[in-house]
């Protein structure tokens, strides 16, 4: 019979648990060496003089690292500061490809959504309702319609919207600046209201044919030094009574008092939902009629920008030109681009510079 000996049997286990307890304490000490890295009783030891740019340096392959780019919501930025700059097109090409040569140049974001095909019998029972007779009026409409609804539904707080043959300074992004401040002391902006232009407005005309200047007992006129605007004496517009208000270098900001033509205007999100509530009671003529009398009858509260900083493009020979190719059965698209045209009231124009690599003041 083997005989056990419980005595030896303890201390061996004993001594059998304090080598497996030396040996795990050695196994973790070795451990946190490794991670914590070479280790060294002097105080002029690398790892004590180690840099965060030296930690850094384990990341192989990581990207510096920079700081976060701060979103510009600026009167000076690509869409003027305005949340985003619409323009009404049916796609014709020289239209379309400069205005996005002159947008290009001037360093500002186009946008030029694609319009509804409208029906005939729609554009007919449209013309019918009462707005304008003319088809062509009728499509101006309904394209001004389907814009405004689009600023509505994408809750813009601002949006600019031009025609398609639109040109302007190629230094529009420096314009826009003191003209924001302008507007926000006119309107008396509120402190907090952080839109570059305010709130405090419906429709902004930044493009027009003419709205003279109020005379002192008519309104309020905010003057401001622009060295970017036309000599006075080449200004073209409907009304000159611009060219008796201000001087070379100046540029003034008034409530709108005889605005025509809607070369470009911005609408504020509530602008717009004013201005396509009262569109849509199809009264008023022509689309550029029925706001300037909304502007005048004060159911909209308007500022205009004078002189303006858009206006239009005009081809080589105008419209006659145009009309004389589809005459002769040539493509005018490719024509328009052989002779330089003109704009009136830009000193640099953006799209003369962009396709022809000069200004075209006359």
């Amino acid at each position: 019979m083997i005989r056990i000996n419980a005595r030896g049997i303890v201390i061996t286990s004993i001594i059998a648990l304090v080598l497996v307890l030396l040996f795990v304490a050695q196994w973790k000490r070795e451990e946190i060496n490794a991670w914590r890295g070479p280790q060294s009783s002097s105080p002029d030891t690398n790892y004590q003089n180690t840099k965060l740019e030296e930690v850094a340096e384990f990341k192989d392959g990581a990207a510096p690292i920079t700081a976060p780019v701060v979103p510009d919501y600026s009167a000076a930025n690509s869409t003027l500061g305005f949340q985003a700059i619409l323009a009404l097109s049916q796609g014709t090409k020289w239209r379309v490809e400069g205005l996005h040569a002159a947008a290009k140049a001037a360093g500002i974001s186009v946008t030029v959504p694609q319009q509804p095909k409208w029906s005939e019998p729609f554009i007919k029972a449209f013309q019918e309702f009462g707005p304008v007779e003319a088809h062509g009026a009728a499509m101006a409409w309904l394209g001004h319609l389907d814009l405004l609804k689009f600023v509505i539904q994408n809750n813009w707080g601002s949006a600019l919207i031009l025609e398609d043959d639109m040109d302007w300074d190629v230094e529009i992004r420096k314009q826009t600046p003191p003209i924001a401040k302008a507007v926000r002391e006119l309107t008396k902006a509120k402190k907090g209201d952080t839109e570059p232009y305010g709130k405090n407005w419906d429709v902004m005309w930044m493009g027009h044919c003419s709205d003279p200047p109020p005379f002192k007992d008519e309104g309020k006129i905010i003057t401001f030094a622009d060295n970017t605007t036309a000599p006075v004496d080449k200004y073209r517009g409907l009304n000159p009574r611009l060219k008796d208000v201000i001087k070379d270098g100046q540029r003034i900001v008034h409530y709108s008092i005889n605005p025509v033509c809607t070369f470009a205007y911005a609408v504020s999100y509530q602008g717009a939902r004013n201005l396509l509530a009262h569109a849509s009671l199809g009264k008023g003529g022509a689309f550029d009629l029925m706001l300037m009398h909304a502007c005048q009858d004060k159911v909209l509260k308007c500022v205009s920008v004078n002189p303006e900083v858009f206006d239009p493009y005009f081809p080589a020979e105008g419209g006659a030109s145009e009309v004389r190719a589809g005459d002769a059965g040539v493509d005018f698209d490719h024509e328009v681009g052989k002779a330089m045209g003109h704009t009136d009231n830009t000193l640099n124009s953006a799209r003369c510079s962009a396709q022809f690599g000069k200004t075209c003041l006359e």
